[in-house]
């Protein structure tokens, strides 16, 4: 009798333990400068809503300071998927890097460029110094498109390297340089502190900004897990574009970046109004990415750097 009463016991114990083995969730890791931009508001939104729960997936964040810190961490496998700039991306596979591009974060680049408030206009930054994330990178490259289009060449001025949206928000409301490109929404902080807008980057310049990246062949192996991740993400693109929700996805934001509320609002009727930044469906099309093709002067097709095949089956209904 006890050994039937033993037995029961233990069937028991695996019908409890079954189901929250079948449970357990999927870990991610995703990467991405957070600390420094509005452009994550999509992945941020969907771990806060729970739409990356719902996709059996646990995310974790990797902050990272530059974009190719980021393309590090997916080479080494310290980071599953990352939000990375469109530029430094396609470099890295022009260089052989077995990345492929899965989905995008944004239809236009976001960076803004300010000032010092001594500077009264483009011409004015001959022989100044600008700070940059890096020497050959989106914010230089986007600053150099802008200045040549209204007539300021890059031998003009001087560039400086120092790394993320914070460091270079800092640099400018101290003086280390005379302008520089931020994210939103530091371009409001820094124009609440006395700095001027000096214009876009989509001033000059219309193609995808920044892309979410994969090793290839973890992705592969892992097709449900990125499948499940674009879709959260594309729920929350979704949830942000209502702007019946507006004042929920400034809340989101505020709680990842520590923004202050004011700025994070002014950036949502950017990013999800006027301005149309963020993709609306995380697609990533040939023609969004062909202005960096014909940037490089590359005979490259876009097709070589693209796999939407996640995205297809993630597709919401």
């Amino acid at each position: 009798m006890r050994r039937f009463v033993a037995a029961g016991a233990a069937v028991l114990g695996l019908l409890v333990v079954l189901p929250a083995q079948a449970q357990q969730k999927k870990e991610l890791v995703w990467c991405a400068p957070v600390m420094g931009s509005s452009y994550y508001w999509d992945v941020l939104s969907a771990v806060d809503l729970g739409y990356m729960d719902q996709e059996g997936l646990s995310l974790k964040l990797v902050n990272n300071d530059t974009p190719v810190q980021g393309l590090q961490f997916i080479a080494t496998g310290a980071c599953n998927i990352g939000s990375i700039t469109t530029e430094l991306a396609v470099s890295a596979i022009d260089k052989g890097a077995n990345f492929k591009f899965i989905g995008a974060e944004d239809d236009r680049i976001a960076f803004v460029m300010l000032s010092r408030p001594e500077i009264g206009g483009f011409e004015d930054l001959r022989g100044k110094t600008i700070g940059v994330t890096q020497l050959q990178e989106s914010t230089a490259t986007m600053i150099r498109l802008l200045l040549e289009k209204h007539g300021v060449h890059r031998e003009e001025y001087n560039f400086i390297a120092l790394g993320g949206t914070p460091n270079r928000y800092a640099a400018l409301v101290r003086g280390a340089v005379s302008a520089t490109m931020l994210s939103p929404p530091f371009d409001f902080k820094a124009e609440g502190d006395g700095m001027k807008r000096m214009g876009n980057a989509f001033d000059a310049f219309e193609g995808v900004g920044v892309v979410f990246v994969v090793d290839d062949n973890w992705a592969k192996a892992n097709a449900a897990a990125v499948t499940g991740f674009l879709r959260g993400a594309a729920k929350a693109s979704k949830f942000l574009y209502d702007p019946a929700n507006k004042q929920k996805a400034v809340d989101i934001l505020v709680k990842y970046t520590k923004s202050p509320p004011e700025d994070i609002a002014k950036s949502y009727d950017s990013f999800y109004g006027k301005d149309h930044i963020m993709s609306r469906d995380l697609n990533l099309s040939e023609a969004a990415l062909q202005p960096w093709m014909d940037l490089r002067s590359s005979a490259e097709k876009p097709v070589r750097y693209i796999d939407l095949s996640y995205l297809k089956n993630a597709a919401l209904k």
